[in-house]
């Protein structure tokens, strides 16, 4: 192997640390070089929602991806927060001062609160099942079922009612889900919903922004590509509807036969849709 080859292998070798924000600790992993793509994933799951992605584009990107608060191995100490605040100190602790954003569900709403706040430092946004504080799923009876467990902290209603209604969504059977993908989901799940220092038993510290995003769509300039699954939640394809609406330079992608996580669900289409928005974002790191 040349000294090349060997140099290129060893920036594209994960390194992971834990990032300090208000005695919180979340931990981050960055690899490659160029231009920056930050994953935030969303809130059933962890990072590892991004395995794939972090993977592929380390080849041609500087990918970095953190656990929010209160997810996978990052802690949650009993202290008001605000995701893209914490978002914000990451970067900052990696020397991030421009990237784009790859966020899903509450990692999307996280991504349009800090594309708001700072502008100058996003390139362009894209986000998958958006969801947003106070919008939540309801209208179908999976979706209140899950509410419900949550209200109730049975972790494991929480576990089967959720994949029921983001997994499988509204008009699905487990059959009909990907299996894989439904399993990999289960499992980051599960150990979201029983963590007794996690996030989804200690939800109250979360502080919504205090500008809804919603109000100032037409502020978001950047590119930004919206992507939904076509099986998902009501609420979430009526949301990708709205941003795209309103956003001034924002284009929906529906995928088919695909629930809330598409890029786990349907990566064959997912995966070039990233690729094409990523490359066209080339030579607008400056702008």
């Amino acid at each position: 192997m040349s000294r090349t080859q060997t140099r290129r292998k060893e920036l594209t070798v994960p390194h992971a640390r834990w990032v300090e924000v208000d005695g919180a600790h979340l931990h981050a992993e960055l690899a490659g070089q160029g231009e920056a793509i930050t994953m935030l994933h969303g809130f059933l799951i962890d990072s590892g929602q991004w395995d794939v992605e972090f993977a592929a584009f380390a080849d041609t990107h500087r990918v970095l991806r953190y656990d929010l608060r209160g997810f996978g191995r990052s802690s949650m100490p009993e202290a008001p927060f605000v995701h893209y605040e914490d978002l914000a100190a990451v970067l900052d602790a990696h020397g991030i001062e421009r990237t784009a954003l790859l966020g899903c569900s509450g990692g999307a709403a996280a991504a349009l609160d800090f594309a708001l706040a700072h502008p100058k430092r996003v390139s362009g946004l894209v986000l998958i099942g958006t969801g947003y504080w106070g919008r939540y799923p309801g209208s179908t009876p999976e979706a209140r079922t899950f509410v419900d467990a949550f209200q109730r902290g049975n972790a494991d209603a929480m576990l089967e009612s959720s994949l029921y209604t983001f997994v499988d969504g509204p008009r699905r059977s487990p059959e009909q889900s990907a299996p894989g993908a439904r399993e990999r989901v289960r499992a980051m799940s599960a150990w979201n919903f029983n963590r007794n220092d996690g996030y989804w038993r200690h939800s109250q510290w979360q502080r919504d922004p205090q500008r809804s995003v919603l109000d100032h769509l037409a502020a978001l300039r950047v590119p930004a590509l919206i992507i939904v699954g076509e099986e998902d939640q009501p609420e979430y394809i009526e949301l990708a509807r709205e941003l795209v609406n309103g956003m001034p330079h924002a284009r929906l992608a529906l995928i088919p036969d695909a629930g809330h996580h598409t890029n786990m669900e349907a990566p064959e289409i997912v995966m070039p849709l990233l690729r094409d928005f990523f490359d066209s974002l080339a030579g607008t790191s400056a702008a």
